[in-house]
């Protein structure tokens, strides 16, 4: 009877002195994330579907495999595969009507960052200094603003015929 009553208070105190506090508490910000949205200002309708979306992921074939990977180091990496090139050539007897070429280069660059928070504000920071803040939603998405980020140029390249500011999600993977 003593080895059993010795038994149950050695397998109460492993219990009760099991703890929670042992597992360290993971960033909501740490894991891999995707590109979701490309938002402009005005919508187009670049794929000729009869359907005009703000959200260029809609509308063209670049930006569909841009990541970001962020660890619990503070260190991160970007990875860009490919951008958009858009020209405008005016449409002859209009005034503001316009085709529009698109081009997608391919590339493949990786970015290393550190990043910071400040509540749900999140700074990535370039090795050169350079800095992108984002804000954090709902542990889920990261949103970028990028003002002028979005440009249409003539096609000679000599006119920029318009300026859009862009909203870039990333949702968490």
């Amino acid at each position: 009877m003593k080895k059993l009553g010795l038994l149950c208070l050695l397998s109460l105190l492993f219990v009760a002195c099991s703890s929670d506090d042992d597992t360290a508490t993971v960033d909501p910000l740490v894991g891999n994330w995707r590109m979701t949205q490309y938002v402009v200002e005005d919508a187009y309708d670049f794929n000729e579907d009869g359907s005009a979306n703000t959200n260029l992921l809609a509308e063209v074939d670049c930006y569909q495999n841009e990541t970001i990977q962020i660890n619990a180091d503070g260190t991160a990496i970007a990875i860009s595969n490919s951008f958009l090139i858009v020209t405008a050539e005016l449409v002859i007897g209009t005034p503001d009507q316009f085709t529009y070429v698109l081009t997608c280069e391919t590339e493949t660059e990786a970015t290393p960052l550190t990043w910071s928070t400040n509540g749900s504000a999140v700074s990535f920071i370039e090795d050169d200094g350079f800095t992108t803040n984002a804000t954090l939603t709902s542990n889920t998405q990261l949103t970028f603003t990028v003002p002028g980020g979005f440009e249409i140029s003539s096609n000679d390249g000599t006119t920029l015929v318009i300026e859009e500011d862009v909203t870039i999600v990333y949702t968490k993977l």
